[in-house]
């Protein structure tokens, strides 16, 4: 049995007015609600990579946050470690970028702030890191957390 390869994803939850943005992506004909964000490069620093995914996909330029949240997905064949950051100031207004690791039948298909009641609403991924946001939606003084693993 091979080993999957361990996935380090980072993420960003920025809010604005009480509402958080989020990126709708489409795969397979299922839509699901995602922070921006995505994989560390080699040689990248997380905070460089978060810098990075918040330009390719919102058009935000991200100026200061702290580490927020640590989780996982594992499956038989994937294990991602997706780092959160609270994203405390950030610069422009969001806009649809582009997932340059989006291929095949994935795409990145909006950008929007959710207020609390919408994102209650959502098909939001990771399911544990919803759970965590929903609890803390304006509680950034928070310690950062471990939150555990999802697995399929």
């Amino acid at each position: 049995m091979t080993r999957p390869v361990i996935e380090v994803r980072v993420q960003g939850a920025c809010f604005w007015e009480h509402a958080l943005l989020c990126t709708l992506h489409r795969k397979h004909e299922e839509e699901y609600w995602v922070l921006p964000g995505g994989h560390l490069e080699p040689d990248e620093s997380m905070w460089d990579a978060l810098v990075r995914e918040f330009d390719e996909e919102t058009g935000l330029v991200v100026e200061a946050g702290h580490f927020w949240a640590l989780s996982e997905f594992r499956s038989p064949d994937r294990h991602v470690v997706d780092c959160t950051f609270a994203v405390t100031r950030f610069g422009g207004r969001p806009r649809l970028g582009t997932d340059p690791e989006v291929v095949g039948t994935a795409t990145l298909v909006d950008v929007a702030w959710l207020d609390r009641e919408a994102f209650v609403g959502t098909h939001f991924r990771p399911t544990l890191l919803a759970r965590h946001l929903r609890a803390h939606w304006e509680d950034w003084g928070i310690p950062a957390a471990y939150l555990g693993v999802e697995s399929t």
